[in-house]
């Protein structure tokens, strides 16, 4: 997503692809930034928000914590400790980019067939380990295929990454609120902060459309 809405708002989205600066700035910014608030839910109300944060929910249950708001108010302390030693990642990162990204950036100097061998096999490991099952890596090759078919004629894989994502997450979430509200699905609009992100994301999927619409400036 932040790789889509840095390209759609840029001056020059026919170059994205091809190593510009945004492209890459884009979805890190975005993806540092849902670390952050993924915690918010996970530590306030004891739903995690990604995988990740999952994890650390369970563990905090294992050692004898209470996420949620008895955690809060039990131990303040242990939420204030996590928020500072986030802080104090996010400044290690910082200095450790600036020191180390050029040393980094010599991955790209790697071969290509070197480069997909490896993604290969750490793909197929992972896909195998979930539940040890071979049904599952031949679904991996069978989704990479279909993939490569989607690149092949134009369409892009990430809008049908993040619905095989995002789905099970929105249909769930979904599903929750419709026990709360008694099926009236018209009550989640009572909330003014779930009216705004509705109105922002309608009008980032008609985005385009409107764009189309708007009179194009003309260049000298």
């Amino acid at each position: 997503m932040g790789y889509n809405e840095a390209k759609r708002w840029s001056d020059r989205p026919e170059e994205f692809g091809t190593g510009v600066p945004e492209g890459i700035a884009g979805p890190e910014a975005a993806n540092n930034a849902a670390t952050g608030g993924a915690m918010v839910p996970t530590l306030a109300l004891s739903i995690p928000g990604s995988g990740s944060t999952a994890v650390i929910l369970a563990a905090l249950i294992m050692h004898g914590f209470r996420p949620g708001p008895h955690l809060m108010n039990e131990t303040p302390e242990f939420v204030y400790a996590i928020f500072t030693a986030m802080l104090i990642a996010n400044f290690a990162f910082l200095f450790v980019g600036l020191a180390g990204a050029k040393v980094f950036a010599k991955i790209t100097l790697l071969p290509k067939a070197f480069l997909w061998s490896s993604v290969l096999c750490f793909a197929t490991i992972g896909a195998y380990s979930v539940a040890s099952s071979f049904f599952d890596v031949w679904l991996m090759a069978g989704a990479g295929f279909v993939g490569f078919l989607m690149l092949r004629h134009g369409f892009g894989p990430a809008p049908l990454i993040m619905g095989l994502i995002l789905g099970k997450m929105v249909e769930e979430s979904f599903s929750q609120s419709m026990i709360v509200y008694d099926n009236e699905w018209w009550r989640l609009l009572e909330r003014p902060i779930c009216v705004g992100l509705s109105v922002i994301t309608a009008l980032s999927l008609s985005w385009p459309l409107i764009k189309r619409m708007l009179p194009k400036k003309q260049k000298d």
